[in-house]
């Protein structure tokens, strides 16, 4: 997993910029001051997933468009992203409307999944190899104690990435988010 997730806001004149001189731009985003930035760490991952599973209208840390293009994406798996100011004001409305608590429900299916365990492994079970029900999910290979501490980390991110997009929008800035 990668050990960050870093986010950069700015204003829509110098994405524009940084996009025409696609060989500079990572250089200059790195460049730019705490203030403006945002890392999530090893949590974006999961954070994303989780949005993802509660069918967030916009995530912001997968969705917009690749960053500074399609040619010159750069990140974990050339998964540079890039959100306008219209997507940063709906992910902030909704990431401000959204408490944690939405999320974690979907939780211990997203680190099972992340484990690999998808199905029923007991083979004198009738359910062999059939997709785990819930319940049989909640007595998954994690502790309650593990999955809470884990959730205890994700939501104190969360709460950093809504304060991230709430500045943002309030700004009229844009984002770019890139893993590495």
């Amino acid at each position: 997993m990668s050990v960050l997730g870093d986010f950069v806001r700015l204003d829509p004149e110098t994405l524009t910029q940084l996009r025409s001189t696609p060989v500079e731009a990572y250089e200059r985003l790195t460049l730019f001051p705490e203030a403006a930035r945002l890392d999530l760490g090893q949590a974006w991952r999961r954070l994303a997933a989780l949005m993802d599973a509660a069918h967030f209208p916009i995530n912001p840390i997968t969705a917009g468009s690749l960053y500074p293009d399609e040619r010159h994406a750069w990140g974990a798996q050339a998964d540079s992203r890039c959100l306008g100011v219209e997507e940063v004001s709906r992910s902030s409305l909704h990431l401000s409307r959204t408490p944690f608590d939405v999320l974690t429900p979907h939780l211990r299916q997203i680190l099972e999944e992340e484990q690999g365990i998808l199905v029923d492994l007991d083979p004198a079970s009738p359910q062999y190899l059939e997709p785990l029900s819930a319940e049989m999910a909640a007595d998954g290979p994690m502790s309650n104690e593990e999955i809470h501490n884990i959730q205890l980390v994700l939501a104190d991110r969360y709460e950093a990435l809504v304060a991230f997009f709430g500045a943002a929008a309030k700004g009229g800035q844009c984002t770019v988010f890139w893993a590495a």
